[in-house]
């Protein structure tokens, strides 16, 4: 990585991705965020203005903040463009746009889709499917362009557990979250020639606003694993911020193509 890094971060004005920014601006990075709109910060109540986000991750960095829908291919294309002519030079692309929720233009607001099992409809499967596989696919490729002739870059996808092991529970979402996983191993092969890292991980259930916000309509499982501070508890954002920065960091200079788990031992299977 470049003496000054600059991290592209999806999905980046709220939850896991708005928590790993302020991790990277307490180290000068610079950071370009994108969301679906300039009000997405506003879902989980983490910040009241824009300007008390901006205050939030100014440091002695450069913020960029850029906007669209990343699961339609015209805006991601659209958007790295507008990169280029910012004159930013990217060296990282951490992808945390996705989830289960839906994302609306205006407000980026929703709830879950009301049948997210096994029988989840056609509209509502492809619509979380989109938002999570085809925004990671669309951000990989155009980030790898404009990295292959600097031979130089970092990518950071993000699955969940439920995406190594499938839930009945979140059909759509695991489904989309395990193909991340063979993305991410795709990528890496090809972009090894480049001197590309891509790696990708699975995180647990996390302590994030957004959790939080539904912690309510959780099961009693969940509930008495909130309060525990080890292993058995769930992941703090900040737990998974230090792992995302490792692999964006010299430290990971030569891991490619893996995929983390950040569970606390929850699941122990060999994929």
């Amino acid at each position: 990585m470049s003496e000054k890094n600059c991290i592209i971060v999806t999905g980046a004005t709220r939850g896991l991705g708005y928590n790993f920014c302020k991790f990277i601006s307490k180290l000068n990075w610079d950071i370009i965020l994108i969301d679906i709109s300039k009000n997405a910060f506003k879902v989980y109540n983490e910040n009241k203005k824009l300007s008390d986000l901006k205050k939030n991750l100014q440091n002695n960095n450069r913020l960029k903040f850029f906007y669209g829908d990343l699961s339609k291919e015209k805006n991601v294309k659209k958007i790295f463009s507008e990169i280029k002519k910012s004159k930013m030079v990217p060296t990282g692309l951490v992808n945390f746009a996705g989830g289960d929720i839906k994302g609306d233009d205006k407000l980026a607001k929703g709830g879950k889709a009301k049948n997210n099992n096994l029988f989840i409809n056609t509209k509502d499967y492809k619509s979380i499917y989109e938002r999570n596989y085809y925004s990671t696919l669309f951000t990989c490729r155009e980030f790898i362009k404009i990295s292959k002739k600097k031979k130089l870059g970092k990518i950071v996808n993000v699955s969940s557990i439920s995406g190594t092991y499938g839930s009945v529970n979140e059909f759509a979402y695991s489904s989309a979250k395990s193909n991340i996983i063979y993305l991410t191993r795709s990528f890496a092969n090809y972009a090894k020639d480049f001197n590309i890292n891509v790696n990708c991980i699975a995180p647990c259930g996390t302590t994030s606003a957004r959790f939080l916000k539904t912690i309510k309509k959780r099961g009693k499982k969940d509930l008495l694993r909130l309060g525990k501070k080890n292993l058995n508890g769930f992941a703090s954002p900040e737990d998974i911020s230090k792992v995302v920065y490792f692999l964006l960091s010299d430290l990971s200079n030569f891991v490619s193509g893996q995929i983390i788990r950040i569970d606390g031992g929850e699941t122990t299977s060999p994929f």
